[in-house]
């Protein structure tokens, strides 16, 4: 039997056809940005100029010059900055929120039919109480894991420069109560529903690990903070193979897990509770290296089951420009921030 003949494959068309979808998923993450940071902009104007504080503001510098006085030291201009200073996190709150919101939705929404019709599916496996306990154990791992990485990192930066301090000074910006909730509960919905969701659901044809690893990519590098980099791709690993078997579902919910344990961990001040989840992280590594050796022929035939489809995929896939130019611009970002924390 002639296979050429009965099975006629255009192999140039499928290369083009990956590099594309790779293409479009870094372009869109660029449309992303540009989208969630003039939304971020106009709602934290609107909210900073709307406040009781700039009005004040407003209203005794006008008082000031109408009386031909114009002497600045006669308005408590340090008073109205303490104020906006203190309202502007609840302000970036909100505006995370909607910018994340509008961001997401433009991918959401030429892609609904995809989106609804493949990562959408019922689940492949049942969640169970035990499963959902294991992946919470290696949640935990992961966060050990990449600790210990960061640890390592920032020994060998000049002093002055710490990835750790970096990323914990990003944070304090979203350190008020609708800061928390963005963290905690609306980025991961809409982070599951782009990453796992539309990018995971546009690639997954080539093959689920094929989709799983790049849309943890694009999720990795997404957050731009060194400190996150690797943790994020680890934990996009893990979204993306519980999304594909336990649901987008399952994946959101440990997605708010994960964020609302690291936020709560970050306000302990405690020095003994920080110990005690220490060891609870060692534990958990020690579970999870146990259950990989215990179910390790399994882990293999689910990771083969998953192979790309066809021969080439990953070159493919990585020969994209416009995701190199993604990655890159991330990283210097990230590396901007490493940099100059107080002016990015």
């Amino acid at each position: 039997m002639d296979m050429n003949n009965t099975f006629n494959f255009d192999w140039s068309l499928f290369r083009r056809d990956v590099r594309t979808d790779v293409r479009n998923c870094a372009l869109y993450m660029f449309f992303f940005y540009g989208v969630y940071f003039l939304a971020t902009i106009i709602v934290m104007a609107v909210g900073m100029f709307s406040s009781p504080a700039a009005s004040d503001m407003l209203s005794d510098m006008v008082a000031a010059m109408s009386q031909g006085s114009g002497d600045p030291s006669a308005i408590d201009v340090q008073g109205y900055t303490d104020d906006l200073a203190g309202q502007s996190d609840n302000v970036l709150g909100i505006a995370s929120m909607v910018a994340i919101a509008a961001g997401g939705m433009v991918f959401l929404i030429p892609r609904k039919r995809r989106y609804f019709t493949d990562i959408a599916l019922p689940a492949v496996e049942r969640m169970t109480p035990k499963i959902f306990i294991v992946l919470v154990v290696v949640m935990q791992c992961i966060q050990l894991l990449t600790g210990l990485l960061s640890n390592f990192i920032d020994s060998l930066l000049p002093e002055g420069l710490s990835i750790q301090e970096t990323y914990a000074d990003a944070m304090d910006t979203l350190n008020s109560p609708l800061g928390i909730v963005y963290v905690v509960l609306v980025g991961p919905i809409f982070e599951e529903l782009i990453f796992r969701g539309a990018i995971m659901g546009s690639l997954r044809r080539y093959g689920e690990n094929f989709a799983i690893i790049f849309s943890a990519l694009f999720f990795a590098f997404y957050h731009m903070l060194f400190l996150q980099i690797p943790f994020a791709f680890l934990m996009g690993l893990l979204f993306g193979y519980v999304a594909t078997r336990w649901s987008l579902k399952a994946a959101i919910v440990l997605h708010i897990i994960n964020n609302g344990l690291s936020t709560l961990m970050t306000s302990v001040d405690n020095e003994n509770a920080l110990v005690v989840y220490g060891l609870v992280m060692i534990c958990c590594s020690i579970a999870t290296l146990v259950m990989a050796i215990k179910w390790q022929t399994q882990l293999q035939l689910r990771v083969s089951a998953g192979a790309a489809y066809y021969a080439r995929t990953y070159a493919n896939g990585f020969s994209s420009i416009a995701f190199w130019i993604f990655v890159v611009a991330m990283t210097g970002f990230g590396l901007l921030q490493l940099l100059f924390p107080a002016t990015i």
